[in-house]
């Protein structure tokens, strides 16, 4: 099989710094116990999505990274904050358990949009749904297990930091921590 026609699973995400992972996988690491997902995520693995890109041939990395230059044109670097747990599905038996994000949402929810309308021209669709953007900590509660009340916690807060940078990650299933790093787009001051 050529390169050309080796396929990625791509996605572009923005970066936390290693205290703010190392904080979020304490708080993991002291509830596996009581909290049954199946599946923890690395915590090399943390991120916060900006957009998925999906299965995506390999000689289109370039292209991808040319594009995202430019849709980071001019956006100065903003602060972000991990803070806040909860999750997604029914509250007994969530599907994902997330941290949030607060600090310059604006900023974030700018960078997406210019990000997907860059990507538009490389034929990827946006999501309909509205942006919301987290951090994934587990998926797949245990089938058997029920929680007893639901998982939200706004008050705690996983650390801030001044995000400077967007990166283009490959997913390797078979390998963990399973991201990739293939690009690096550092925000312009």
């Amino acid at each position: 099989m050529s390169m050309e026609g080796e396929k990625w699973r791509l996605f572009i995400a923005v970066p936390l710094p290693d205290e703010v992972k190392n904080r979020l996988n304490d708080w993991c690491q002291k509830r596996q116990d009581e909290l049954k997902f199946r599946k923890w995520v690395h915590p090399a693995d943390y991120h916060i999505t900006v957009q998925f890109l999906g299965d995506t041939p390999s000689s289109r990395v370039q292209a991808i990274l040319e594009g995202l230059r430019e849709a980071v044109s001019g956006i100065e670097p903003f602060q972000l904050e991990a803070a806040g747990i909860g999750a997604f599905g029914r509250p007994a038996q969530p599907r994902v358990l997330w941290s949030g994000v607060q600090g310059d949402l604006a900023a974030l929810h700018g960078l997406q949009s210019r990000v997907t309308a860059v990507n538009t021209r490389l034929g990827y669709v946006a999501e309909e749904r509205p942006y919301a953007p987290h951090i994934t900590l587990a998926r797949k509660f245990a089938e058997a297990e029920r929680l007893k009340e639901p998982l939200t916690n706004k008050g705690i807060s996983f650390g801030d930091w001044t995000n400077d940078t967007i990166l283009l990650y490959r997913t390797r299933v078979t390998v963990s921590p399973m991201y990739e790093v293939v690009g690096i787009v550092p925000l312009r001051k």
